[in-house]
């Protein structure tokens, strides 16, 4: 009755299975009980930057996250497991270490509805959509999706076997396109975002309510972040014309191109980086605008 994030879809092209989300655990679909726990932050294998494709996408779209159960893409969470669902940015250079998370997405509660996300994902087949800040600055990021099972929060992380939220991260390295030049700085670290006692991380699916208070940092909003210098790094898959390099499985677009793109799943969707040319490792200051040779996953 677990979830991952299991596919994304981009200018209308769903990818495959895992495509530039950070390798999966061997129980994929298993939750993280301890909020403190170091698999909050993207519950993988690898924190390796160089191990995951990057996707391109274009600022201001919205993209679609989908989460099921297993590999069969059956249902995607059990219907007991309500909660709500988050969507945080960093940049990819910080490789999700310190205060350089921000929340770019929140469901959480509809009194008017008395719907959760988690009733929406399941109705969707899974799906949501999620916007993209239209003002942020071209880059790298690391996109952390996460959905938060409330079923046994009545009771706080460690009182019990089974107490405690349930939560179900996971990551996919973005290259966000656009004009923008808002820098997104960061306002929470994950682990460290959520405590396992406050409001919205312990709270009773089974009293009476008619709110819910969404847990983790500020929500972001357009024009509140920091203005930098617009530019494109030198070794940017994207030139100061606007136009993409690719390699032999895809290209990362924006809006111009899109309208002269050829409509192959690849030319829309992902944009790949190159191994052998200076990969950053996560403590790097280099920026990660570098090719990393596409790994095939067993």
């Amino acid at each position: 009755a677990h979830t991952f994030l299991s596919n994304l879809t981009i200018n209308g092209t769903r990818l495959e299975l895992g495509k530039c989300v950070r390798p999966y655990q061997d129980d994929r679909n298993f939750p993280v009980k301890d909020p403190s726990s170091e698999d909050m932050t993207c519950r993988t294998t690898s924190m390796n930057v160089a191990d995951t494709d990057i996707c391109g996408i274009n600022a201001g779209d919205t993209i679609t996250v989908e989460w099921h159960e297993t590999d069969e893409q059956d249902r995607a969470i059990s219907d007991s497991h309500l909660g709500p669902c988050l969507v945080y940015l960093s940049p990819l250079e910080a490789n999700g270490a310190g205060n350089v998370w921000t929340k770019i997405y929140e469901n959480g509660y509809d009194p008017s509805t008395k719907k959760w996300c988690v009733d929406i994902i399941i109705a969707s087949g899974g799906k949501l959509d999620v916007p993209i800040p239209a003002d942020i600055a071209q880059g790298y990021y690391l996109m952390r999706t996460e959905v938060i099972a409330l079923h046994e929060a009545d009771r706080p992380f460690g009182e019990d076997e089974n107490a405690g939220a349930e939560y179900f991260p996971n990551c996919a390295q973005v290259y966000i396109i656009g004009s923008g030049t808002a820098q997104l700085t960061g306002d929470s670290a994950i682990p460290g975002v959520y405590t396992k006692d406050e409001d919205g991380i312990v709270f009773n699916l089974y009293d009476d309510y008619d709110s819910y208070p969404i847990p983790g940092g500020k929500l972001y909003e357009a024009g509140s972040a920091p203005v930098v210098e617009k530019k494109v790094d030198a070794q940017s898959p994207i030139d100061e014309d606007g136009k993409t390099s690719s390699d032999e499985d895809g290209k990362t677009s924006s809006k111009e191109d899109e309208e002269k793109a050829s409509t192959s799943k690849d030319e829309k969707a992902s944009s790949t980086i190159d191994e052998e040319a200076n990969s950053p490792s996560p403590s790097s200051n280099d920026k990660p605008c570098v090719k990393v040779k596409r790994r095939r996953r067993r």
